[in-house]
């Protein structure tokens, strides 16, 4: 796992289980983003994405930003993994983390991607 790139995992923490989109914000930590097709519904720390946005991207959708997930070490051995995203990308996700901190973030996973994702831009 590299933080600031996107896997496909699948996981059984959505019912019924799934592949989810994610950007890996720690990998020290196992620490990721979900992308979901829409908001979620408080639209809380949510950055709108478009398909032009990454390869892995089939659509618009949304990088939720209001929390991380961790995954098992199963789900992470069998993780598909789809890139780096762009500088362009870690810009805008810095940019909304740092102008509009997500409230539902704990502050040290607010610092852990700032300072991992600015890392992809420096």
């Amino acid at each position: 796992m590299n933080a600031g790139h996107i896997y496909i995992v699948y996981t059984t923490l959505t019912r019924p289980p799934k592949d989810k989109i994610t950007l890996c914000i720690c990998a020290a930590e196992n620490l990721f983003f979900w992308i979901n097709t829409e908001p979620r519904h408080h639209n809380i720390g949510q950055l709108q994405l478009t398909e032009t946005d990454h390869k892995a991207l089939s659509h618009d959708c949304f990088l939720d930003c209001s929390r991380v997930t961790t995954f098992s070490a199963a789900e992470l051995d069998s993780a598909q993994h789809r890139g780096a995203i762009s500088s362009k990308l870690a810009q805008r996700i810095v940019n909304l983390l740092e102008t509009e901190p997500p409230r539902t973030l704990p502050p040290r996973h607010l610092r852990l991607a700032i300072e991992n994702l600015s890392a992809l831009f420096v």
